[in-house]
């Protein structure tokens, strides 16, 4: 049973990253990008080592999508002020905007995978999902 579950949140998992692939491509934005440009703050910024590690990414992949964020004019890297060393990521007024616009078409493409489910068939859902993420280790 529980290798029946494990390989169906798979297929779901996959199948909902292409739908969000599909629904950010006109915005010019990957999947990983996106979920970036939700973590961004434009005043409180994000090392990228913790950005690597929240969004379960390896380093250099981080350092891409920053990259691309950053020429895009959506995200820009500021010294961090508790270590000179390091920098910090934050999201500019452009970035905000993009990020707004972007959300608007992730959630379409979000309801219309969930509008199979009436409402106590979603509220069941997410029930469990909470339950089930209650017990997991890592703190996002």
């Amino acid at each position: 049973m529980e290798q029946e579950i494990f390989a169906t949140m798979r297929e779901i998992f996959v199948l909902l990253i292409g739908e969000m692939a599909a629904a950010l491509r006109p915005f010019h934005l990957t999947p990983e990008q996106f979920e970036t440009l939700l973590l961004l703050h434009p005043v409180t910024g994000w090392r990228m080592g913790d950005l690597s590690g929240r969004l379960l990414l390896d380093n250099s992949k981080m350092t891409r999508i920053v990259d691309y964020l950053a020429e895009q004019g959506w995200a820009e890297r500021q010294p961090d002020p508790d270590d000179r060393r390091a920098q910090q990521v934050v999201l500019t007024a452009a970035g905000a905007a993009q990020r707004e616009l972007t959300q608007v078409a992730h959630l379409a493409a979000l309801q219309a995978s969930l509008a199979t489910f009436d409402e106590v068939e979603q509220e069941q859902m997410l029930t469990l999902l909470q339950r089930w993420r209650a017990v997991t280790d890592r703190d996002f």
